[in-house]
């Protein structure tokens, strides 16, 4: 498969855990689940496709964490804002209540992917897909 667009990363923990990327060229939730018989993330992602109303709002507060990003290496804001500027709190806590548990897969219904995420030179953020070897 080709490399395809990394949207957000909203979680992450020695990689990529959760957010929203191309898949066959469409926005999908990607989740890594966390094996409790290993003791760790699972060695593949589930992905699901995202409705817009909610890829909208995801990516609305991934713009907001972007700012505060850009902020906090300026200097210009603080580690006690995290994850939003101060005038953009307030948007930031209604998007996370509308989003509440949707930004998930559920396990019986997601497709089992493996991916291999990277950074370019340009600083995109990129994923290739390739199924899971049985």
């Amino acid at each position: 498969m080709a490399w395809e667009r990394v949207h957000t990363t909203n979680d992450y923990y020695d990689g990529p855990r959760l957010g929203v990327a191309d898949v066959e060229g469409a926005p999908h939730i990607y989740q890594s689940p966390f094996d409790d018989a290993r003791g760790d993330y699972a060695e593949y992602f589930l992905v699901a496709p995202i409705s817009s109303d909610l890829l909208n709002l995801v990516l609305e507060d991934w713009a907001i964490w972007i700012r505060w990003e850009l902020a906090f290496k300026r200097g210009e804001a603080s580690t006690e804002t995290h994850p939003a500027l101060p005038a953009e709190r307030e948007r930031h806590e209604e998007i996370q209540r509308l989003i509440g548990d949707r930004l998930s897969i559920d396990a019986t219904t997601g497709r089992k992917l493996k991916g291999e995420f990277r950074s370019t030179r340009e600083g995109v953020e990129e994923v290739q897909w390739s199924e899971l070897s049985l």
